[in-house]
């Protein structure tokens, strides 16, 4: 309610600073505040009305971003159609108010009206212009949101990532190291726990510090050491002032993931795998 009175006020406000525009710049001093300045706020209101009305009806036919040319022409045709007939039914309906003389073209009226309509037309052009640009920005804005969403969407993929059958593995190796050695195995639920609390603790967050990302891949690590033994070798070198930059949580487990799963691992040609920054 309020904002409608807003709009209501702030609409009324601008058409009458555009009709002491108009009367400063078309009419003589002693003409200025004659009866006819109402008039012509109602006159201004009326067009902005009507203007409003096309704009509307255009909206819903015509979008600015898919039909920018069309919608363009097809305004700028209907508002001036619009404005120049309005403008010179309503000068004309001004005119025999106040003298009443049955002329439809007259001196005054000749004088005023080309004026008038450039007057009118230098406004519509105004705000067509605005229109396209702020839809121009709405669009932009939409396919900023939509890729904010779409990137927000992928991080989280991102999180779930973490391979099913690297769980059904990691629960086969440890229950081959149950039977073995004990110890190992006790080991390998602590490493294995710390992996998955990490899971959990970064779900929710969009960045880490690289800090936090090489404890987990350490973890990470040593489950595949474990199942892997020396068909796999990691080398880990990060430039200390590094490990406080910022990264995607998990992304450093994808990448290890891919590496072990689209390459050889064999004691014959063990796989080396090696971290480190290079020119941040």
């Amino acid at each position: 309610m309020k904002n409608s009175k807003f709009k209501i006020i702030n609409k009324l406000g601008i058409a009458i600073g555009l009709t002491l525009f108009f009367k400063l710049v078309f009419f003589r001093i002693e003409e200025f505040f004659e009866w006819d300045l109402l008039f012509i706020t109602a006159i201004v209101l009326i067009i902005w009305q009507g203007n409003e009305a096309i704009d509307n009806l255009l909206n819903t036919k015509y979008a600015w971003i898919e039909n920018a040319k069309k919608r363009l022409i097809i305004q700028s045709v209907l508002s001036f159609v619009y404005a120049s007939n309005t403008l010179f039914a309503l000068m004309y309906l001004l005119h025999q108010l106040q003298f009443g003389d049955g002329r439809i073209i007259n001196r005054k009226m000749m004088e005023i009206f080309p004026p008038a309509v450039l007057f009118t037309l230098a406004l519509l052009s105004v705000k067509i212009g605005s229109e396209f640009f702020n839809a121009l920005k709405n669009s932009l804005l939409e396919v900023e949101k939509y890729k904010t969403e779409s990137a927000n969407a992928q991080l989280q993929n991102l999180k779930n990532q973490l391979n099913p059958h690297f769980l059904f593995n990691n629960l086969s190796v440890l229950t081959s190291l149950v039977y073995k050695n004990q110890d190992k195995a006790a080991n390998f639920i602590n490493e294995l726990a710390k992996v998955y609390r990490y899971v959990l603790d970064t779900k929710n967050v969009e960045l880490v510090a690289l800090q936090e990302e090489l404890d987990f891949i350490n973890h990470y690590i040593y489950l595949l050491k474990i199942r892997f033994e020396d068909n796999v070798k990691f080398e880990i070198k990060i430039e200390e002032q590094q490990k406080s930059a910022y990264l995607l949580p998990m992304c450093l487990q994808i990448l290890v993931e891919n590496t072990i799963q689209h390459n050889e691992t064999s004691i014959a040609n063990p796989l080396q795998v090696s971290i480190y920054t290079d020119n941040h």
